[in-house]
């Protein structure tokens, strides 16, 4: 049966007053009470006595209450603490040294405030310590060997300071770790090969430092370990084909290191993965097909490398993938056709590759939740599908520098979020269908490099939101709309190198935000419009090769510009 623990409230207020109020916490505190603060009641408990034996209960919680100040030396009294938490304030200065005088001490946690200096090696006698979490505060220097006593530790997160120096081989005695987050700091040198001792890892952590060296063949030993991040390091070598071995993986992340070879063969057998980031290193070769049985697999990216031959041609057979990314590679072959019906698809990227097809079979309405659709720089072929119409929540669209042909679909009313359409260096043809117009959230608009014809839309000033607007190397005839000019955030606008007659309205001077104006190799004929003068914002225009005549507008942009012919 629990005794009933006699209760002294006392309410405080607590806000900003930092280290003042902790001295007189600690004043009030003797040996065996025990101290909790729940919002702005301290709640002060004896300790129990148990068979004749003193059990310490002793927790002290002041998180999350924006005290200020250092941690006053006094604290290191609490003798029979057992938990201390005072993350998520504006504490500042060292970590005291007494504090290593809390033998009992099991959870300790100072994240998430201003501290700075380096770990008192003291802290290496809190030998009972199973919870320690020093991050998001500004501790420097190298991490103590001391740190390695600590050998009853579960969980260790020091992310997201300014610790340089070496990983610890003492590391290897912490048999009872599931946690280590060590991320986002300066730790330099290599990953020591005694980590595979860690047989309980669950969370290993180490992205974003300056560690080097090849990556421990040891690392697949982890039977339970389901996050892997390694990224944003200096590692190199060929990926252990070990780390198939991960059972339990869920998150492998190597990106951004100077990893060469293939992906292991092995890694078909991670089946309960559901990302795996391997982008911006020097891999290369064929992606392994068994990727694409990886039934779990939400996210895959593998772009910015040298990858060759086809993508995985049951990629996304089970429709879980949400985002792919495997642009600037070598990459050949057809679009897998499982993408077409892959539901949960969001962000697809495979630019700058040497992929071919017919986009006409290679994207369907299925994928209703698509938001980003790139695969420009490729040799795909074929009309603009119709389907592409249901892709209602696409946001970004980029076929550019391909070979597609036909016209410009009706359908494209429906993409009513589109911010970023891309059709440029293809060889589209025919009139913009007047559908174009109603995409009011558009902000960059590219269609140069095509075979477009006839008039430019009158209700191209509907697009309010447009910021960029290039329509040159076509072959539109008649004048600018006067509507164009209605366009007030559109800073660069490229008209060159088309068949556009008339003058120049002088309402394209009230264009606010215009920064670079590009009307040459036309037929423009008049005069420029005086008004320009006031537009101190333009920077770069080109008015050559047309048959404009009279003064240019007393601009610098105009005295900088090209009129040659």
């Amino acid at each position: 049966m629990q005794p009933i623990l006699p209760t002294i409230k006392m309410q405080a207020q607590i806000h900003a007053v930092g280290s003042v109020f902790l001295a007189t916490i600690l004043s009030l505190t003797n040996s065996g009470l025990k101290v909790t603060c729940l919002n702005s009641y301290i709640l002060i408990y004896p300790l129990i006595t148990y068979r004749g034996k003193s059990h310490p209960r002793s927790v002290l919680h002041l998180a999350k209450n924006q005290l200020s100040g250092s941690i006053p030396p006094e604290i290191g009294h609490l003798k029979s603490l057992n938990d201390l938490s005072l993350y998520a304030n504006n504490f500042c200065g060292c970590i005291p040294a007494s504090l290593g005088n809390l033998s009992y001490l099991t959870d300790f946690s100072l994240n998430s405030n201003f501290f700075s200096c380096s770990i008192p090696i003291s802290l290496g006698n809190l030998s009972n310590l199973a919870y320690l979490y020093l991050y998001d505060n500004q501790l420097s220097g190298s991490i103590p060997p001391q740190i390695g006593n600590l050998t009853n530790l579960v969980e260790l997160d020091i992310s997201n300071n300014s610790f340089k120096g070496p990983i610890l081989y003492s590391i290897a005695k912490f048999e009872k770790l599931t946690l280590l987050h060590m991320n986002q700091n300066q730790l330099s040198g290599p990953i020591p090969l005694e980590i595979g001792n860690l047989k309980s890892l669950i969370f290993l952590s180490l992205e974003i430092n300056y560690l080097s060296g090849l990556i421990p063949t040891s690392l697949g030993s982890f039977r339970n370990l389901t996050v892997l991040h390694l990224y944003s390091n200096q590692l190199s070598g060929t990926i252990p084909e070990e780390l198939g071995n991960l059972t339990s993986i869920i998150d492998l992340e190597l990106s951004r290191n100077q990893l060469n070879g293939t992906i292991p063969t092995s890694f078909g057998r991670l089946s309960g993965l559901k990302a795996l980031f391997l982008l911006d290193n020097q891999l290369f070769g064929p992606i392994p097909p068994r990727i694409g049985n990886l039934m779990k697999l939400t996210a895959l990216l593998l772009d910015t490398n040298h990858f060759t031959s086809f993508l995985p041609q049951n990629l996304c057979h089970s429709g879980s993938v949400q985002l792919l990314r495997a642009d600037n590679n070598d990459l050949t072959g057809p679009i897998p056709k499982t993408l077409r019906n892959c539901r949960n698809l969001i962000r697809v990227r495979l630019e700058r590759n040497q992929i071919f097809g017919n986009i006409s079979e290679d994207f369907g309405g299925k994928c209703t939740q698509l938001t980003t659709l790139k695969i420009a720089r490729n040799n795909i072929f074929g009309r603009i599908p119709l389907e592409i119409g249901d892709l209602v929540q696409l946001q970004l669209l980029d076929l550019s520098s391909n070979h597609l042909v036909g016209e410009v679909p009706k359908e494209f009313r429906k993409l009513t979020s589109l911010s970023k359409l891309m059709l440029n260096g293809n060889k589209l043809y025919g009139g913009l269908p007047l559908e174009l117009g109603s995409l009011i959230n558009l902000e960059y608009l590219d269609l140069s490099t095509n075979r477009f014809g006839m008039a430019i839309l009158r209700n191209i000033g509907n697009l309010s939101k447009l910021h960029y607007l290039n329509m040159g190397n076509n072959k539109f005839i008649l004048n600018i709309p006067v509507q164009m000019c209605e366009l007030a955030h559109l800073s660069q606008l490229d008209l060159s190198l088309n068949s556009l007659e008339g003058e120049i309205p002088s309402q394209i001077s009230n264009m606010q935000s215009l920064e670079l104006l590009n009307v040459s190799h036309n037929n423009f004929s008049g005069f420029m419009p005086a008004t320009f003068k006031k537009r101190r914002g333009l920077s770069s225009v080109d008015i050559s090769y047309n048959e404009l005549e009279g003064p240019l507008p007393n601009s610098r942009a105009f005295h900088d510009a090209h009129i040659e012919a």
